[in-house]
């Protein structure tokens, strides 16, 4: 305003000496102004400090855009905990970022998040990253998420190794059990019961803990359950491909027919169960397994057992007796010897009015002879031939109780006599049929007839099974109760087919001579008595008697000391020195007989010879 008033002043001046006249004529009080306007050619400098100020705010803007962190988009069912600007977002335990809105998508199905990253944290997103939220929680583990009860729930961000940033996420249910770079191998396990595992479940080598159960998935066109598992460095190198994995429950207690199984795990198991792998017994260790491999999941290592033979005989029995007690799975054997496995009790599948079956033949069961439990090198063509000659031989099925406490039974295969014959009578009026042998590949049944695929075996000579409902027959035979009933009605076939009449003929003359000879011994007897009841006789005691005192004083007369002993010993001795006297006289005679009549030469005692000299 100075200014502008300065050369307001100036420009008065000037115009006053240009028209003095003007001036004059019209005097102070009438002088006219003009002002003149011109545009100044220089800007003030107070400009600038607002130019300053716009380039500072723009840089500041600009360094502010630059470096920010990445916006990050989350996907969750729910929002619980999570309040905007005050939630972080943690990477081990270091603040990498916030949340900054909390929103229902547009489809009211789920919660976005929206969150911002700290500079420089824009390589810990990548396709493998995974986020979830921490917060208190009771698991299998433990208890974890304390130090959210003061803090609040926080976002844990685990970062991955993946080539290519991503930026929209799903917030995980759960804590992974192992990040994806962990070393280690991860394998899948398929299992038809829904049941057998939980995420967090341990996974077991020889009760030794050295994975989890990262996953379980059902698979609806399978049918069947899908289990993730991953198994930590070192212990990976365990898993190869010919390991098993079955279930590890705490507590297994099986009364079947082979008798009561039990058998008890760790502590762990005992509470939470899990799974177990190992290599069986005999069996190669073979490569390690790939990454992502697939296994079946078993329900304990005695199923895994019964499922290596995959080789077979399929057989249809027919018992009259009661089969209470025989289920699926049970043994059949012949002698104790394991040859098969019971399939289905009743089996009722290809059969037309199964009910009339079984009042005309019996309960049907189907069983498997497996080649496998005798030796590797059978061939089922080979084994089908020897059980055919085996029923030629009287070989029978027969129900025997495998268990007394439980009840269970099972199927034995052995020769029951006289079969044989039955056998062989009924062999000219059996048809010949074809026998199948199949293999685990799976069965396929129609209404009247029974196709397997595998292997089918070239017709055997002269066959004896005949064939029912698409398997071939095994004959069976009664057991237990019903076999001592059969023994019983065979007893009495035979005391029926012996000679009773000839016998009892011949026990009633029998019974007549003996009483014959009763009466005769009755008479005996009274005739004994009457004997003894004379006088004669009862005297004959005291007589005998008598006589032996007498006998006893003569004995006496005769004993040494007495006279009559002392004489007879004199004359003896007397006796005995004639005897010596004349033994030369008997010398004599015996050498000269004449002697007594003319003198016999004396003759000079004998001497010996001299030796000849050398």
């Amino acid at each position: 305003m100075t200014e502008q008033q300065g050369h307001s002043s100036k420009d008065r001046g000037h115009g006053a000496k240009d028209h003095p006249q003007a001036a004059g004529k019209s005097g102070p009080a009438h002088a006219s102004v003009q002002a003149r306007v011109r545009k100044i050619t220089q800007w003030s400098p107070i400009w600038i400090v607002p130019v300053v100020a716009v380039l500072i705010g723009g840089w500041m803007l600009y360094h502010t855009y630059k470096n920010q962190g990445a916006t990050l988009t989350l996907l969750a069912s729910n929002a619980e905990g999570l309040v905007p600007g005050k939630t972080a977002i943690k990477s081990r335990s270091v603040d990498v970022g916030k949340v900054v809105s909390v929103e229902l998508s547009q489809d009211l199905k789920q919660v976005v998040i929206k969150a911002r990253m700290n500079p420089g944290t824009d390589v810990l997103l990548n396709d493998e990253s995974q986020l979830w939220v921490v917060k208190p929680s009771v698991g299998r583990g433990g208890i974890t998420g304390l130090n959210t009860l003061l803090s609040g729930a926080y976002i844990e961000l685990q970062p991955g190794k993946g080539a290519s940033n991503k930026f929209n996420f799903e917030l995980l249910e759960s804590p992974p059990i192992a990040p994806p770079d962990a070393p280690g191998v991860r394998v899948f396990l398929t299992s038809g019961d829904a049941t057998s595992l939980s995420v967090g479940d341990p996974v077991l080598y020889r009760g030794y803990d050295v994975g989890t159960v990262e996953l379980g998935e059902f698979d609806a066109k399978a049918r069947s359950m899908r289990y993730q598992l991953f198994i930590r460095a070192p212990y990976d190198a365990l898993v190869t491909e010919n390991v098993r994995f079955w279930q590890a429950s705490g507590m297994a207690l099986d009364m079947s027919a082979e008798g009561v199984r039990i058998e008890m795990g760790s502590v762990a198991t005992l509470l939470s169960g899990g799974v177990t792998f190992d290599v069986l017994d005999g069996w190669p260790k073979g490569q390690q397994a790939a990454n992502n491999s697939e296994f079946q999941l078993f329900q304990n290592k005695k199923s895994i057992q019964d499922g290596l033979y995959n080789e077979y005989l399929e057989y249809l029995l027919f018992f009259d007796e009661s089969v209470r007690g025989l289920t699926s799975g049970a043994p059949v054997e012949y002698r104790g010897v394991r040859i098969g496995t019971v399939m289905t009790v009743p089996y009722f599948f290809n059969m037309k009015k199964p009910l009339q079956i079984a009042f005309n033949r019996g309960i049907p069961v189907l069983i498997r002879v497996e080649s496998g439990r005798l030796y590797d090198n059978l061939t089922l063509p080979e084994l089908q031939q020897e059980l055919d000659s085996a029923v030629q031989k009287g070989l029978r099925a027969v129900l025997k109780t495998g268990n007394l406490l439980t009840g269970g039974l099972y199927v034995d295969l052995n020769i029951v006599e006289g079969a044989a014959d039955n056998t062989a009578a009924t062999q000219n009026t059996a048809q010949p049929a074809t026998g199948k042998v199949h293999e685990l590949a799976g069965t396929d049944a129609d209404a009247g007839s029974n196709t397997h695929s595998g292997v089918v075996a070239a017709a055997m000579p002269a066959p004896v099974l005949d064939e029912f409902a698409g398997y071939r027959l095994m004959p069976t035979a009664r057991s237990g109760l019903g076999h001592i009933e059969q023994k019983v009605l065979q007893a009495l076939d035979k005391i029926n087919n012996l000679p009773v009449e000839q016998v009892l003929a011949d026990s009633s003359a029998t019974l007549n001579e003996t009483r014959a000879l009763m009466q005769q011994s009755q008479q005996l007897v009274q005739s004994l008595d009457a004997l003894i009841g004379k006088d004669s006789t009862q005297q004959l005691p005291a007589e005998l008697k008598s006589t032996l005192e007498q006998l006893q004083q003569t004995l006496q007369g005769v004993s040494p000391g007495s006279p009559v002993y002392e004489r007879l010993n004199s004359n003896l001795q007397a006796m005995d020195k004639v005897l010596r006297d004349l033994q030369p006289v008997v010398q004599t005679m015996n050498q000269q007989s004449n002697a007594l009549v003319i003198s016999a030469d004396p003759v000079s005692d004998p001497e010996p010879e001299r030796g000849v000299q050398p």
